[in-house]
């Protein structure tokens, strides 16, 4: 290899290097775009009052480790903020993440018994130790307490799949290319946005969502 394509290589390492950071850090220049995102209602899973003046909604995969580590930034949300944001779940589930689907229909066949919030717990729980499997999310549904062949049923069926795969639709629509993303009162922020201020990839200072949602308050 020549001199003149080794640089040629190296340069586009470092760039393809450098575009991963930004998407997987939270990649946020994006966060100031207004996006047509469909409003939360009813139909969504809740966590808050409808009528909050904060209006979050996730979507995301419960395979994905950035996903995994956004909920922990949504709790942290829940207790700073409590009944000022209303926060919204969507599935958006990644070709890459072959459990990803079954995950989102089993969190779907969960809600039937009022546990959805309980299996997302659970399921980003297996995501991070590993244990991604059908088998498995029958066992979380079992430790839950849910009635065993009401889950089973919903789940072998694929009573949930189009629900899944709408929502992915929407969120294509809206903007959303992977996981996380997130809008908060319209605005765009892609990325696993973390709950305080942080370094970009950039070497600039970046909003959290501590201060990205407590500005949205003043």
């Amino acid at each position: 290899m020549s001199n003149q394509n080794k640089i040629i290589l190296t340069i586009a390492i470092i760039l393809i290097a450098a575009i991963g950071l930004v998407y997987f850090r939270g990649g946020n220049n994006q966060g100031d775009g207004q996006a047509q995102v469909r409003p939360i209602d009813a139909t969504d899973h809740l966590s808050g009052q409808l009528n909050a003046p904060v209006q979050l909604i996730v979507y995301s995969d419960f395979q994905c480790p950035f996903c995994s580590q956004f909920a922990e930034t949504t709790k942290k949300v829940e207790q700073e903020f409590k009944d000022k944001v209303v926060i919204a779940f969507r599935h958006y589930s990644l070709a890459g993440h072959p459990q990803a689907e079954k995950a989102a229909e089993a969190s779907e066949c969960a809600a039937l018994q009022a546990k959805f919030w309980q299996m997302h717990d659970k399921l980003f729980a297996d995501n991070v130790a590993g244990r991604m499997s059908l088998e498995q999310f029958k066992q979380d549904a079992a430790e839950l307490g849910l009635d065993q062949n009401k889950f089973n049923q919903c789940l072998d069926s694929g009573q949930y799949a189009d629900k899944v795969s709408a929502q992915k639709a929407e969120g294509d629509q809206a903007g959303v290319t992977g996981t996380p993303t997130s809008f908060v009162n319209g605005n765009i922020y892609p990325g696993a946005y973390p709950f305080e201020d942080f370094i970009g990839s950039d070497g600039k200072p970046e909003k959290g969502m501590k201060s990205i949602i407590g500005n949205l308050l003043k």
